[in-house]
């Protein structure tokens, strides 16, 4: 009974030794972007603070999926697609704010993001698209209803 107890001891020792040690650092770089990681800026003029691990949830970011580009029939019907529901998703924007589920700025911000991405979605970018609208512009080929693909 002893033994297992020290050894109990033993591990709940190391595991407080070990998260003691971890450390995180914030710093803001020249362009105004903040920073956290586990190691200070390489940049020695910016100054790093030590934040504490208490109630600091980290979790591991999204890739974005790997998508192959699209062919020529499936950047016409991703198109065709989205400039048919267009109108769709300019008024479920309006019905939101109609419903207060938005404000005046979210809904400006909205109709903003919803005009570049018209901007962005033709079949000149299609092939040379980023792998976020590469992985939007195959849902919007498969998907003739394309609010869901947002």
């Amino acid at each position: 009974m002893f033994k297992g107890s020290r050894l109990f001891l033993l591990l709940l020792a190391a595991s407080i030794v070990s998260s003691a040690d971890a450390k995180i650092y914030k710093w803001v770089d020249e362009q105004g972007n903040t920073h956290f990681s586990d190691k200070p800026p390489k940049n020695k003029n910016i100054k790093a603070t030590e934040q504490s691990l208490d109630n600091m949830n980290v979790t591991n970011m999204p890739r974005p999926v790997k998508t192959n580009p699209l062919t020529d029939s499936e950047c016409q019907k991703a198109v065709d697609n989205f400039n048919n529901s267009y109108q769709n998703h300019r008024k479920k924007i309006e019905q939101q704010l109609e419903n207060k589920s938005i404000n005046d700025v979210q809904f400006a911000d909205k109709l903003t993001e919803l005009e570049q991405l018209k901007k962005q979605i033709t079949l000149e970018n299609c092939g040379k698209a980023d792998p976020k609208l590469n992985t939007l512009l195959h849902c919007m080929a498969k998907n003739p209803n394309t609010q869901v693909c947002s």
